[in-house]
């Protein structure tokens, strides 16, 4: 099996026009199909736009070291050296009290190294969240939506919405399970003068609702048509002419 190349797998996440005998090969290969899904996650996190971070009120602080337990006094704990001795012993002082000073003197630095940690996780990972510096994520937009029915008694099976967001526009389709029978499942906007059509994907049986990327000029041109189809296994890429539901996109 020759699978297509990088370039072809990116201009299909990108939402550009592929050969349809490619887009018949990533619908039918699961190798194909999950290069292009990791491809539009990709850009999808691509588009997120970078949050950003404020300085926390001086509250923040006194939480963390609320939570830790942390006595005041540890605040104006000098930073000495934890071999050194202390100083009130002098040259002579006894070894185990030696150590048992060292012992209390090396709970100070715990404390603050709990409260560092403490805070980097308030203000490093959530800090823009708690502090509402973050903006909501931009929420899709639905411009157009259709039902789908059977052409021949009109019987609703899913629904396509044509979304907007970050600029980009897509085609989100739901449906029932369709049986492909012994080929696959083409995915057509048709011209409303009943003459045009494009390709814009396959869709997998087995998934309820997929996304395709499409082009405001295509919508602007009159292909308002939503078209599911079985397409066999060869070498035509004209529609097969077996639609299993059709609608027309509404604003």
């Amino acid at each position: 099996m020759i699978h297509p190349d990088d370039d072809m797998l990116a201009a299909l996440a990108l939402g550009e026009s592929i050969p349809n005998d490619v887009a018949a090969h990533v619908g039918a290969c699961a190798t194909c199909s999950r290069e292009v899904a990791a491809l539009r996650s990709t850009l999808s996190v691509l588009r997120e736009p970078v949050p950003a971070l404020t300085a926390p009120p001086a509250s923040v602080w006194d939480a963390v070291l609320t939570e830790i337990g942390a006595p005041p006094a540890s605040l104006d704990a000098p930073s000495a050296s934890l071999d050194a001795p202390p100083a009130s012993l002098g040259a002579p002082a006894d070894e185990l009290s030696v150590r048992r000073e060292r012992k209390e003197r090396r709970g100070i630095p715990l404390v603050w190294v709990a409260g560092a940690a403490a805070a980097g996780i308030l203000l490093g990972v959530a800090g823009g969240r708690l502090l509402g510096a973050e903006d909501p994520a931009p929420a899709p937009i639905t411009v157009a939506s259709a039902e789908l029915g059977t052409l021949d008694t009109g019987q609703v099976k899913g629904s396509a919405d044509v979304v907007r967001l970050d600029g980009q526009l897509d085609l989100a389709v739901r449906t029932d399970p369709i049986d492909a029978g012994d080929g696959y499942l083409e995915v057509w906007l048709i011209n409303k003068d009943l003459e045009r059509m494009v390709s814009i994907g396959v869709l997998r049986p087995d998934a309820p609702e997929q996304t395709f990327a499409i082009d405001q000029a295509l919508i602007d041109q009159g292909y308002v048509i939503v078209d599911i189809s079985r397409e066999g296994f060869d070498a035509a890429p004209q529609h097969s002419g077996d639609s299993v539901v059709r609608g027309t996109l509404a604003t």
